[in-house]
């Protein structure tokens, strides 16, 4: 039978996780057709803000409220209704919007997401360049996300129905499934792109195989896997 991938990344994966669910329900997808979530880096937490960084620029949840009250359209923010929390921005928001989905997706999402990282902390890691000093302060703030990211992912029912799947990495990066690392950066051996690969194939068994689950925890520090293709420079870190 006919198959669609339906998803994005970025914010585009936030639209599909919106989205998906619908699909079906609202005809725009015959109901014979098996259906896959493709959610590349859509997953982030409603965490503290870094230091006095309190504004809207700077905190994906309050820019999430922005937006959904500049839409006034609270029927295409909840997925034509699907999504029943009480606090409609939280449709779109990855921590509280992934564990209500009822179509399978495979979902990756960075420990480390540079996105997430470089909107809290205005400050980036580049091959030449290091957080701010003192750094401790920004290695703290994120590896703080990153253990959070980590465990709420495993606890994700779908993922532990294993109806749907996780690829997570410790890498510093956003969104990597335009770039050559989809098919070349590996996560305890597995690129993206074969993770991908199993989870269709596990939505196309009819003897309900498992989707796969990627999770580095190996390391549990900033840029860390040893798949990461992003090297920063040795002189970046935190020493106590």
């Amino acid at each position: 039978g006919d198959f669609l991938l339906f998803g994005g990344h970025s914010a585009g994966a936030r639209g599909a996780m919106v989205h998906l669910d619908a699909l079906q329900p609202q005809g725009l997808v015959p109901a014979g057709v098996k259906l896959l979530g493709f959610l590349d880096s859509p997953y982030w937490l409603d965490t503290p803000a870094f230091q006095d960084l309190t504004q809207v620029e700077h905190r994906l949840p309050e820019q999430t409220k922005q937006v959904v009250l500049n839409m006034q359209n609270e029927a295409i923010v909840s997925g034509a209704g699907l999504c029943e929390l009480d606090d409609v921005w939280k449709c779109t928001f990855g921590e509280y919007r992934l564990p209500m989905l009822k179509t399978p997706f495979m979902l990756f999402a960075s420990q480390y997401d540079w996105f997430r990282l470089i909107i809290a902390q205005v400050a980036n890691v580049t091959p030449s360049d290091c957080f701010p000093e003192p750094q401790c302060s920004y290695y703290d703030y994120a590896d703080s996300g990153a253990n959070a990211t980590r465990q709420k992912l495993l606890v994700l029912p779908q993922v532990i129905a294993g109806t749907s799947g996780v690829y997570s990495s410790t890498c510093y990066d956003h969104a990597m499934s335009i770039w050559k690392e989809f098919n070349l950066q590996r996560v305890l051996g597995v690129t993206m792109a074969e993770a991908l690969s199993a989870a269709l194939e596990a939505t196309g068994n009819p003897n309900g195989a498992r989707m796969p689950v990627v999770v580095d925890a190996s390391c549990g520090q900033f840029n860390c896997g040893s798949g990461c293709m992003k090297k920063l420079d040795s002189k970046c870190g935190c020493s106590v």
